[in-house]
């Protein structure tokens, strides 16, 4: 799974969980490739690839303007732990 990829299925699977349901992903077969690809990262880079894709789908002054903020980051936090078997 590249980067990109999995950056769209961490934003369709925690969208779906969320209760994005319409436009979110339900796709187990998804969550489980994505889980292995988070679980294949070594620390550098998964803590590398896990900035870049708050700050990008969080924090962007784009995304501040539409009001997400630090709540938005905790509950992706929570959601890693929660549905992706990933503690932060």
């Amino acid at each position: 799974m590249t980067d990109a990829e999995l950056h769209e299925a961490l934003d369709g699977l925690s969208a779906y969980d969320m209760g994005a349901v319409d436009s979110g992903i339900h796709d187990e077969a998804l969550r489980a490739r994505a889980i292995e690809a988070l679980h294949g990262m070594d620390e550098t880079t998964c803590r590398l690839f896990l900035s870049r894709h708050i700050r990008e789908h969080f924090l962007t002054e784009d995304q501040l303007a539409q009001r997400y903020g630090y709540e938005d980051v905790n509950a992706f936090f929570r959601w890693l732990g929660d549905y992706m078997d990933f503690d932060v």
